[in-house]
């Protein structure tokens, strides 16, 4: 059964379709390691993931999480430390065919660092600029906080600007949950 209650759970069954073909993947938050667990599983055997964050208390979770649950697929990901916008403008590869991100605060650490909206769109303009012909893209906005509400906004109003003609954009949360649920907004490049 599909969830309709949760939308991190929910983009899970739109990357099930794209992981039967997607080659290269990104984790451009990668956090505890869950979304990077998850695509590796379901990813194929030639497929390889790049793991990104901007704390190196997130890429040692993940890595961690990777060694004890898929210790077989640690040659398919690249772990890298940075800020996402920087790190999408320099990362070698010309084509991206799936990449994800879940905004906001790396849960159990400080919440001091958390994504802001300028660097988020800038990353995001820069990881669309390499999305592959049909490929996705999902990124989870948490608004329940001033911050979070302000760049989930601002994310907002930019995928609303991008061009229809070379991207389906659209945007999926729950109405009726408390507590400003997160927020699903998809992306596929058209041609």
């Amino acid at each position: 059964m599909i969830p309709l209650h949760h939308s991190v759970e929910f983009q899970h069954h739109l990357w099930l379709d794209a992981l039967v073909t997607a080659r290269t993947i990104v984790d451009i938050t990668c956090g505890n390691g869950h979304d990077t667990v998850y695509l590796l599983s379901h990813c194929h055997e030639s497929s390889h993931v790049y793991a990104i964050d901007i704390q190196e208390v997130a890429i040692s979770r993940t890595k961690e999480k990777i060694v004890k649950e898929l210790p077989h697929a640690m040659n398919q990901v690249d772990f890298i430390l940075g800020s996402h916008d920087s790190v999408l403008e320099t990362l070698p590869v010309s084509s991206i065919d799936l990449m994800v991100g879940n905004l906001g605060y790396l849960p159990n650490a400080g919440h001091e660092v958390m994504t802001q909206s300028t660097s988020t769109i800038t990353a995001l303009s820069k990881g669309l600029a390499k999305l592959s012909v049909h490929g996705l893209c999902t990124i989870v906005a948490y608004p329940g906080t001033e911050s979070g509400r302000k760049e989930a906004e601002e994310l907002e109003e930019y995928i609303a600007s991008i061009n229809q003609k070379e991207f389906h954009c659209s945007t999926w949360r729950p109405l009726n949950q408390a507590n400003h649920p997160p927020i699903l907004y998809i992306i596929r490049r058209r041609k």
